[in-house]
């Protein structure tokens, strides 16, 4: 690169104007993933949770090939707001250094809201799957907004790469890390990393042990393919009688075979509620929830149906 350095302060591109390219880049992801799903919106719902590596693949492409020297280090985002993303040299990133750069945003932007049981996976590595989704997640935007000298966040602190205004000239040097922030952001990574130990004897006890009784319950259908159990109060006013409380339960499941308006299935999976935990038959109302859809990450495409009946009429329903 040919631009002159200098030794005074640089104007960093701030916290919102990064967010607002970002926000861009994941519009137009998002417009190539509604016409993706337009063609094999049929594939995206067999792969189902393995979709979401189809997307990640698409924006690793996308982001990787466009921030390296290959796109000038400008996404589309970045290109509309003047910004670029260079190397501490100044000099563009290569293509696998740019790939590296997206790794940590797209770990936890693609494992996010994995259809994953408690018990799927091991402590171990329950654990990591929560330092990579809630311990990055959090570094990247903690990093971005209040390591003000930089702006460097976590991506940028892997691979040595900065994002600058392209109408600004380059640095000669760039400030360090605070260990503040460093230490910051070793105590997201600690906590997020112990939260599923700390949580175990909270999830074995009630009245959550009693939800992921009726959860596995209904997973157990060949049929269904990921369940999701609530429980919840609304309270309602009314001017005679005071407030009324509504209690209900919700179950919201993923259908394989895409039949959402089955009554007989809604039937039985509220029975198999009920028969999961007793102490259900005292809600007011039970939900149960049909979708049929995909996520793949950078577009998601759903249909539902509820049905709702209280216990006693789940129960006397022919």
């Amino acid at each position: 690169m040919s631009e002159e350095v200098l030794t005074e302060p640089l104007q960093l591109p701030g916290f919102w104007r990064r967010f607002i390219a970002f926000m861009l880049d994941g519009l137009v992801l998002g417009l190539i993933g509604m016409g993706l799903g337009f063609f094999l919106a049929d594939q995206f719902v067999a792969w189902g949770a393995w979709g979401r590596f189809f997307g990640f693949s698409i924006a690793a492409v996308y982001f990787g090939t466009l921030n390296s020297r290959l796109g000038n280090g400008q996404t589309v985002g970045k290109r509309l707001l003047r910004l670029q993303v260079v190397g501490l040299d100044g000099a563009l990133l290569s293509l696998p250094r740019a790939l590296l750069r997206f790794l940590p945003l797209s770990l936890c932007w693609f494992l996010n809201n994995l259809p994953l049981l408690p018990n799927d996976l091991p402590l171990i590595a329950t654990s990591a799957l929560a330092i990579l989704v809630f311990g990055v997640g959090l570094c990247l935007p903690y990093l971005l907004i209040f390591n003000r000298p930089s702006r460097q966040s976590l991506h940028d602190l892997l691979v040595g790469s900065c994002v600058r205004n392209l109408d600004e000239p380059l640095p000669q040097a760039w400030p360090p890390v605070r260990r503040l922030h460093l230490a910051v952001c070793g105590v997201f990574l600690l906590t997020a990393g112990l939260a599923p130990l700390l949580m175990r004897p909270l999830v074995s006890s009630a009245p959550f042990a009693d939800l992921l009784k009726i959860q596995q319950a209904v997973s157990a259908e060949p049929w269904a393919s990921h369940v999701q159990v609530y429980v919840g109060e609304v309270r309602s006013m009314s001017t005679q009688n005071g407030s009324q409380v509504t209690k209900s339960l919700q179950l919201t499941v993923m259908v394989k075979d895409g039949d959402i308006e089955n009554t007989g299935r809604a039937q039985k999976l509220a029975r198999l509620a009920l028969a999961a935990d007793a102490s259900m038959a005292s809600r007011d109302v039970v939900r149960i929830t049909f979708t049929r859809g995909y996520d793949i990450g950078i577009a998601s495409f759903w249909r539902s149906q509820t049905f709702a009946h209280s216990p006693a009429e789940w129960l006397v329903l022919p």
